[in-house]
């Protein structure tokens, strides 16, 4: 296994980008559980807070496929600064509201802005990888693994820092934290040009190819839907059930958990020589994942449900990670930023869109009951992937053809 992760690093700057890229997305993991812990200490009510947490990650949604073609078009170098700019000014906004007390509707121009100027840096990195290691060989494999590993670090580490700080700071000091560690990695990541992906100019006249439009890329981003919406139900929810159950301090490990599961199948996922077909274990991670969270409901307290969470968790990794090397197969190296960015645009639109719903169920019918969302949202995201398998499997049947939609 460590024979396999020595050979994936072995290419000069690949150790640099990877830690320059998780330092930079560590933010992503702080946002929105400490958006939902700072709005409902407040507001006592898990709705709103989910609505605000949603439109931050539903204003990524949103921004990503722009900001990927930008960075197809002119290069990583070029777009990260401005859009660290454009970040700074919009959080540092949502903060001020928060600390005059505004209006609470006041607070989602500002949240969607924040996730629109958050480039989508796990596509950024895993582009990276794909230009050092061209080809389907086993370093660029390992390398996503890696890159997956480190996602779910980051989500295991940012819920605990943002529960304890959100909890027992001003939440300036929370948002002061996470703009001083994605301003950090992102200015160490823009100087890392040897590594950075070169743009191909475009002739004269040629239009941009929409990584949308090849074979299979419409499925894969509705079944990342889907699961993005496992996320962000799953993860207002245990919050809820820990606030509901009187220890809302817990909320952080808990969630926590959920992303443990996710980087222990990642490392073992990584280290391991596969012989099938990468759509076939995409589409078998996927169907797991999909029945996994029924798990939710044996949750009787909260060790329970944070063992339920991290056997759940298991499922993640190699899901995300199937996925996105079927897009590194699909898509084309001048459109692969979008197209790396369009699993990241599908999660959050699920993502945010599973937090706002789910608080108000959590709200109203308690968060038991409120478990039943990501429990359908999985399976529907299970049934993406067998349609995608069926779409694919004649395309690419473990082999590496890029296919147009016709």
């Amino acid at each position: 296994m460590l024979n396999r992760y020595r050979a994936a690093f072995s290419s000069p700057g690949a150790l640099e980008f990877s830690a320059a890229g998780f330092l930079a997305r560590i933010t992503l993991a702080i946002y929105p559980i400490a958006i939902v812990l700072i709005i409902s200490g407040r507001t006592h009510s898990y709705g709103y807070a989910g609505v605000v947490s949603g439109s931050y990650v539903v204003g990524g949604a949103f921004g990503n496929p722009g900001a990927a073609v930008l960075v197809d078009k002119l290069g990583q170098h070029r777009v990260l600064p401005w859009f660290l700019i454009a970040h700074l000014l919009s959080t540092g906004t949502f903060g001020a509201l928060i600390t005059v007390h505004a209006p609470l509707w006041t607070l989602l121009p500002p949240a969607v802005l924040m996730g629109v100027t958050m480039l989508n840096v796990g596509a950024l990195i895993r582009a990276r990888w794909s230009y050092i290691w061209p080809g389907d060989g086993p370093e660029r494999s390992t390398g996503y693994s890696v890159e997956s590993t480190l996602d779910e670090v980051v989500f295991v580490l940012g819920p605990l820092v943002a529960t304890v700080l959100a909890l027992h700071t001003h939440p300036l000091v929370t948002l002061g934290l996470a703009l001083l560690v994605i301003s950090a990695g992102t200015v160490w990541l823009a100087a890392l040009r040897s590594t950075e992906p070169p743009v191909r100019p475009r002739a004269a006249g040629e239009r941009h190819d929409f990584a949308l439009r090849y074979r299979g890329m419409p499925l894969i981003t509705w079944s990342m839907v889907f699961m993005g919406a496992v996320f962000g139900s799953a993860e207002v929810t245990m919050v809820a059930f820990c606030g509901q159950h009187g220890h809302r301090a817990s909320a952080g490990w808990v969630v926590a958990s959920f992303a443990g599961g996710s980087a222990v199948s990642a490392l073992f996922y990584g280290g391991r020589h596969w012989h099938s077909s990468l759509l076939r274990r995409f589409v078998v991670s996927a169907v797991l994942f999909g029945v996994m969270p029924f798990l939710y409901f044996a949750a009787t307290s909260i060790p329970v449900l944070a063992l339920c969470a991290g056997v759940i968790g298991l499922g993640i990794a190699p899901t995300l990670i199937g996925a996105f090397g079927l897009v590194d197969q699909i898509v084309p190296a001048n459109s692969l930023t979008e197209g790396l960015t369009w699993i990241g645009t599908g999660l959050s639109v699920g993502y945010g869109l599973g937090a706002a719903v789910v608080g108000g169920i959590a709200d109203r019918h308690g968060a038991r009951f409120a478990f039943s969302l990501p429990v359908g949202c999985a399976l529907a995201s299970a049934v993406f992937a067998l349609l995608l398998a069926a779409r694919l499997r004649t395309a690419v049947p473990g082999g590496s053809s890029v296919v147009r939609v016709s």
